[in-house]
């Protein structure tokens, strides 16, 4: 029969183990994204860093998938200096007891802007070729409400 002292560990081990395994209760999964959706309040992005998001609306659903048990999502206007009201989308999954940034878009009077992890795709109303590349690449430049909350609200689009 091994030694109690020999036992302990891998009983440590197997319980540590059952505890991570198991499931966030819903009331603080939505505590958790309601966490995300107060940082969004007080973004500030664009060029100028005169936009912000407005009339933040959210929600919290079951999903199907027992490896993506809730999903998330964020609908907000973009109040920008022009005067224009735009309209930004965000995706989230629950993934390993995180919170995770799937896709999302951003409408402006002058641009379409969709997303998917850590890529995006521009197209512009002056007719240019569609730009596309990654939010993570160190010569991104772009100043956008969906880079903010991918790499500062988030840890590149994952739940600190």
């Amino acid at each position: 029969m091994p030694s109690l002292s020999k036992v302990l560990p891998l009983v440590a081990v197997a319980l540590f183990l059952v505890g991570a395994a198991s499931p966030v209760p819903e009331k603080e999964v939505r505590t958790r994204f309601t966490k995300i959706v107060g940082q969004l309040e007080k973004l500030r992005f664009c060029q100028s860093n005169g936009c912000r998001y407005k009339d933040i609306r959210w929600e919290v659903t079951r999903s199907k998938d027992a490896k993506h048990p809730y999903k998330g999502l964020i609908r907000a206007d973009i109040i920008r200096p022009s005067g224009s009201v735009d309209k930004g989308r965000y995706v989230f999954d629950f993934v390993d007891n995180h919170w995770k940034l799937r896709s999302g878009t951003e409408t402006t009077d002058v641009n379409d802007a969709s997303y998917v992890g850590d890529t995006y795709d521009f197209s512009s109303a002056y007719g240019r070729t569609p730009i596309q590349g990654k939010i993570t690449d160190k010569d991104n430049d772009l100043l956008t409400g969906y880079k903010l909350i991918y790499l500062r609200v988030l840890e590149n689009g994952i739940q600190k």
